[in-house]
């Protein structure tokens, strides 16, 4: 019976998240959509400059660009968060569209300007992407994690869309692609603007630096495995592209297979009863990355773009779940979006870079030896073995705790009962002795303001912080996961955490605590 009672709840839920959606919460789509086609295309360079070794250069100069200006900023908001709530996001936005037009340009310059002003673009679309990435974070980290878990796929869907659009209306309809291009980020500008005014009200607390390196270290697993398959997908893309010679042969067959993806992911937070489950990055894209890096040496010379296509659909993948993990600690600790989002976002760029760079240098090698795709398979095929096993151990360490902390909850749950018994007998006899007295009290000290002293005297998160309503009034994990919108291993979680940091041992001294601050 509360299996079937559960489903309902879980369905009104997501119709709930549903309902609040609105076109500005999907914003980041449209500036997102903007990077992929000065990235990933040869759209806006011209034929003479479209050639491998310049659509690298613009990449990799408007790549470090972004992540100079995501440091940049970060460090900012860690010393002063009024100087970036001053930043006007409208020159940012005139940054891309200056960047764009540049890049467009550049090759029908004299010679002698065309190099300086290809760099000069990229550099300028490097820094407004870079603002808009942070920002976006920044919002969506303001955001209970029950909706970014639907917005973020919603978000991966409509920028595939955007990109497959815009692609078409260029190529088959003949629109000048800067007609279609720079919209993109004057519409993500202003859904910005109104998705700001919106989360206005739970302003992240940015003067509490340890709270930057307690969110870090909660995502340590998930940084290294962006790292490690950002640095592949990296490599992979650069050796494409010398391949076939072009970015758009390389990127073809890819972009189709991320509309799949896009399409799969958001079906599944939409019709899912829970969030997206992060083992879900470990336990299918790791291992499809695995197999294609082991048949790499067998088939790259006539499958190169296939090989492509695959790490692209899971790096993409990966890439949406790793953006609501991000969004997702921010909201949990109250910390900035920009600086948790920004310096992932940071290490990835960095990594990715770091892959462009080592499949250029091998792209470069005449005559390649076979023995080198064979050891760069091996290295790949190394290193996403040993993040997996890192993951599972880590796993099993946190099964362990839970294990732990079920069997103790179990053993204290008669005595709890006995003690519910004995402080309601006590609270009735106080209650007839003096009832005045508790009147005054419960005015002074409502539940809320009590939680958020407990919550503020003990360094609990947001979402620690949001269970501790229900622990007070007795609810079982079941019943919590299924109002909370998350699983009950995570309730488990908060609960054991929140034991942990108020040094209690039980859900019964938790709630005595509670009742000593009212």
């Amino acid at each position: 019976m509360a299996t079937a009672a559960t489903a309902p709840e879980d369905k009104r839920s997501m119709r709930m998240i549903w309902k609040t959606l609105r076109l500005r919460h999907l914003g980041l789509a449209f500036f997102w959509a903007c990077s992929m086609l000065t990235f990933r295309s040869t759209f806006l360079l011209c034929d003479a400059l479209g050639t491998p070794e310049n659509e690298t250069l613009v990449i990799v100069v408007s790549f470090a660009a972004n992540a100079a200006t995501l440091f940049a900023i970060s460090s900012i908001i860690e010393g002063d968060p009024k100087r970036y709530e001053k930043m006007p996001a409208w020159v940012f936005a005139a940054f891309i569209i200056v960047g764009i037009v540049l890049l467009n340009v550049s090759g029908r310059l004299d010679v002698h300007l065309t190099m300086p002003t290809l760099i000069a673009g990229s550099v300028v679309t490097g820094v407004g992407y870079g603002y808009f990435w942070g920002s976006w974070a920044q919002v969506y980290g303001q955001m209970h994690p029950s909706r970014t878990s639907f917005y973020i796929p919603a978000v991966f869907l409509l920028t595939t869309t955007i990109f497959l659009l815009a692609s078409f209306a260029d190529e088959q309809l003949g629109i000048p692609i800067l007609a279609l291009m720079v919209p993109l980020p004057l519409i993500a500008l202003a859904c910005l603007a109104r998705s700001r005014k919106e989360v206005t009200l739970a302003a992240p607390k940015h003067d509490k630096s340890p709270v930057y390196l307690a969110a870090m270290s909660s995502l340590w697993s998930l940084i290294l495995a962006g790292l490690i398959l950002s640095c592949l997908f990296g490599f992979v893309w650069e050796m494409t592209v010398f391949s076939v010679g072009s970015v758009n042969a390389a990127h073809q067959m890819p972009l189709f297979l991320n509309f799949i993806v896009a399409i799969t992911l958001t079906a599944l937070a939409l019709l899912g009863r829970k969030r997206i489950d992060i083992s879900m990055a470990y336990r299918i894209i790791v291992p499809v990355i695995v197999a294609a890096f082991v048949v790499m040496p067998f088939f790259w010379e006539g499958n190169s773009v296939l090989l492509n296509a695959v790490v692209s659909a899971c790096f993409g993948a990966f890439d949406v779940i790793l953006w609501y993990m991000v969004v997702a600690t921010a909201y949990d600790f109250s910390a900035s979006g920009f600086i948790i989002g920004g310096l992932v976002r940071a290490l990835s760029i960095i990594s990715r870079l770091l892959g462009i760079g080592i499949g250029y240098i091998v792209m470069m090698i005449p005559d390649r030896p076979p023995l080198v795709i064979v050891g760069i398979s091996l290295g790949a095929v190394y290193l996403l073995g040993m993040l997996f096993l890192l993951y599972r151990r880590r796993q099993t360490r946190t099964l362990a705790k839970d294990a732990e902390g079920t069997a103790f909850e179990h053993m204290q749950k008669q005595a709890g009962s006995y003690s519910d018994r004995a402080i309601g007998t006590e609270q009735g006899s106080a209650s007839a002795q003096a009832p005045g007295t508790e009147s005054t009290e419960s005015e002074t000290n409502s539940p809320e303001s009590v939680y958020e002293l407990i919550a503020e005297d003990y360094g609990l998160t947001r979402r620690e912080a949001e269970v501790l309503p229900y622990l007070a009034k007795g609810r079982s994990a079941k019943v919590i996961a299924g109002a909370l919108y998350v699983s009950e291993s995570t309730i488990r979680t908060h609960t054991r955490r929140i034991l942990e940091k108020t040094a209690l041992h039980s859900k019964q001294d938790l709630i005595d605590l509670i009742e000593r601050y009212g």
